[in-house]
């Protein structure tokens, strides 16, 4: 938002001179906006701190660049206990380790065939997948490298993350795992991820002011931390969002 206003100042002012090179102006800095999320260098890291200073209401009620991104398909479910998804991830061999978690061979390796067979198939394969996923009456559907699962509440989710849920939802299935502690598990198990789900990249723990310099990566709190996509710099996992 703030480099699209900024687009918009430099468009006025060079139509009062050039109104045909203004018109150039305005598409060559919106093309830059939505193939990379900003058009001043450093915008990610210099944004919130000029939001917040700014003397007038530029518009972001729930912080600067908000990712419209919901994060799980989960979101729009009422979701068992945590203390039952975790007790039931063991019961069938999910999880293992008493001081510290981690995932079974097994599943690690059914989940990550599962990945790769996803990330590999057609885009109309991974919105099918994924609205079976969601469950529920779920229309999925593909907008600028994300999937909007429409339904009673929109869940937006990229498609990393879409890959990764999908693919962690249908392995649980085969191992017997009640729909709704499976679709709840999903989000958590994305914990574990050492690599992207979409691109193959390493995964590592970063802020979000240190990597997701492209679209909807600016923020009030550039400090927060991620699990993120080296390569691609995709947030495969948003640690404010551990339950309490």
């Amino acid at each position: 938002m703030l480099n699209t206003i900024l687009i918009g100042i430099v468009t006025v002012a060079v139509a009062v001179v050039w109104p045909l090179a203004a018109l150039a102006v305005l598409l060559g800095g919106l093309l830059l906006v939505y193939l990379r999320g900003y058009v001043v260098p450093y915008t990610p890291q210099f944004a919130p701190w000029l939001v917040e200073r700014l003397p007038i209401d530029v518009g972001f009620s729930h912080g600067y660049g908000t990712d419209p991104d919901s994060d799980s398909l989960a979101d729009d479910l009422d979701s068992p206990a945590p203390d039952a998804v975790l007790e039931e991830l063991f019961r069938a061999g999910v999880l293992e380790g008493d001081d510290e978690l981690h995932l079974s061979e097994p599943f690690e390796t059914d989940w990550e065939d599962r990945m790769e067979e996803l990330a590999a198939a057609s885009e109309s394969e991974l919105l099918e997948r994924a609205g079976e996923a969601a469950r529920g009456d779920i229309e999925a559907q593909s907008h600028n490298g994300r999937i909007l699962l429409a339904g009673d509440r929109d869940v937006w989710l990229s498609r990393p993350v879409a890959i990764a849920e999908t693919a962690a939802v249908e392995t649980l299935a085969e191992r017997g795992i009640d729909p709704d502690v499976r679709t709840a598990a999903a989000r958590p198990l994305r914990l574990f991820l050492d690599r992207c789900p979409d691109c193959g990249g390493p995964a590592a723990e970063t802020t979000i002011s240190r990597c997701c310099g492209g679209p909807g990566s600016t923020q009030r709190r550039p400090g927060r931390e991620v699990l993120a996509c080296e390569s691609c710099e995709a947030v495969l996992f948003d640690f404010e969002r551990l339950p309490e």
